[in-house]
Parts: C-alpha cells; sequence; structure tokens
C-alpha cells in the first residue's frame, strides 16, 4: 500500500531543490539590490547633519532673541539700528526698528546664516517688544 504523503517519481525529480544556476541569478539580484540602498545612507547621513546644523543655526538666533526680549526696553541693547555677532559657526544680525507697528513698541528682526554646501543657508525670526507700565 502507497502512502499518501509520497510523491509519483514524475514529480520528485523536479522537486529536489534550487539549482546552481538559479541560486547565482538570486545573489546578483541580492547585491544589485543591496548596492542600490548601500548608495542611499551617504544622502540620508548628509541630510541629518544639514537637519543638526540647520537645529543649532535656529537655537542660536533663538536664545539672542530671548536676550533681547529679556532687555529693559530703553537699554542699549534695544537701541535701534543694525548689530551682527558671530557666535561660532553662525553670523547674527539683527535690526531694531522703534515706533514699528505702533508708537512705543519696537520690532527686532534677527537672521543667523551660515556656510552650507549648497551656499549661504539663513533663518529669520521677528519679534515685537513694547514698555511695560
Amino acid at each position: 500500500m502507497r502512502s499518501r504523503l509520497s510523491l509519483p517519481k514524475r514529480l520528485r525529480k523536479h522537486s529536489e531543490g534550487f539549482s546552481l544556476i538559479e541560486v547565482m541569478i538570486a545573489m546578483t539580484f541580492l547585491a544589485i539590490g543591496l548596492m542600490g540602498i548601500a548608495q542611499l545612507v551617504p544622502l540620508g547621513m548628509a541630510g541629518v547633519t544639514q537637519a543638526r546644523v540647520r537645529t543649532n543655526a535656529v537655537q542660536a538666533a533663538q536664545e539672542k532673541m530671548d536676550e533681547l526680549r529679556a532687555s529693559d526696553f530703553s537699554s542699549p541693547a534695544l537701541t535701534a539700528g543694525t548689530y551682527t555677532e558671530t557666535n561660532g559657526n553662525y553670523t547674527l544680525n539683527w535690526t531694531v526698528t522703534d515706533n514699528v507697528p505702533v508708537p512705543g513698541s519696537k520690532r527686532i528682526e534677527l537672521g543667523s546664516s551660515w556656510n552650507a554646501p549648497r551656499g549661504t543657508q539663513n533663518v529669520a525670526l521677528t519679534t515685537y517688544v513694547t514698555a511695560t507700565q
């Protein structure tokens, strides 16, 4: 009596496994795919680096903006004019304008710039301060 699990001889010879050529073709396709993915890794790392530099530039600008906002309304730091300061790899430029948008207020426009592989990059912040009563 024949077992139900055994295959007839004509089907068994085709199901013995993979041939060497099939394995080589599969390995070739796998290698091509992995090489393509490997080329994306440096691009991803460059993106992470650019994001870190941009974050640091925004942080430097925000720290300077917080310092200016904490200054007394009549302090020399808030005298109308244009100022420049270098903070590490970043150049901070800010302009203080009196009586904008209304009398008794000041507008502070602050920009942070840095050199990047694609040229000079900028981040801009604007705030308004008023005299406290």
